[in-house]
């Protein structure tokens, strides 16, 4: 049965339908006579080249389109949102320009490997069963910053929860102490395991990760770079 209704377009597909009916047991309760609607699924995989074009920017479906094998476009429109909300709040409090710019730079990158992953399982799946474990991950990230932090243990919490409140989060190492911040732009945590410090981005993306936070100036740099001046007087 399987191969006869390996048909590639809906025409075929009734016809198949229609022509097993006929080669059905002589029993009037089985066969199909008639197909009253008919149609093919077919899965566009598109991208925009560019995610920004001056004021204009493209998230969700608007930028990319695919399978749903995996479901991961929510998800992927989702981040594209949590990415770009706070850089718009960035720069209109002052960050300069080229913050905006790393909207495409960080999410273009994703929507393209999404489209790939989805694309190899729907044909996977639909062409000849093959295992889609080694689709996962292709581009496992080799380091810490542009990488997720939400998985990080706190003293505080859970880093979702403190990040309930808008800008960044200063995580300390361990054996750090952690000091009170001196505005609500950055909120402080320590972390209870192994493990560097971090500055993690309000979309808890890390922006910076170092052995200290304490006696280094290099997250100071990191948050200026996200914020522009209004960042100079937080200190950890």
């Amino acid at each position: 049965m399987a191969r006869t209704l390996e048909v590639l377009d809906a025409r075929g597909l009734a016809d198949g339908l229609l022509a097993l009916g006929s080669t059905a047991p002589a029993v009037s309760d089985v066969g199909v006579t008639s197909i009253s609607w008919r149609s093919r699924f077919h899965c566009d995989e598109r991208q925009v080249t560019q995610y920004r074009t001056g004021r204009v920017f493209l998230a969700g479906d608007a930028a990319h389109v695919h399978s749903p094998m995996g479901g991961q476009g929510m998800n992927t429109g989702i981040q594209d949102a949590a990415n770009l909300a706070w850089k718009l709040d960035a720069a209109l409090g002052g960050a300069p320009d080229s913050v905006l710019d790393t909207y495409h730079s960080e999410r273009h990158p994703i929507g393209q490997r999404v489209l790939l992953q989805s694309g190899l399982m729907m044909r996977a799946v639909t062409l000849y069963p093959r295992p889609v474990r080694r689709l996962r991950d292709l581009l496992a990230p080799n380091r810490l910053v542009g990488t997720r932090a939400t998985e990080v243990p706190l003293v505080e919490g859970r880093l979702t929860e403190i990040q309930r409140q808008p800008g960044f989060v200063m995580i300390h190492a361990r054996e750090e102490t952690v000091r009170q911040p001196s505005t609500g732009r950055v909120k402080f945590a320590r972390r209870t395991d192994e493990g560097p410090a971090l500055l993690v981005r309000p979309d808890g993306y890390i922006a910076w990760a170092g052995p200290g936070a304490s006696a280094s100036s290099a997250w100071h740099a990191a948050l200026t770079r996200w914020t522009g001046a209004r960042a100079a007087h937080v200190s950890a």
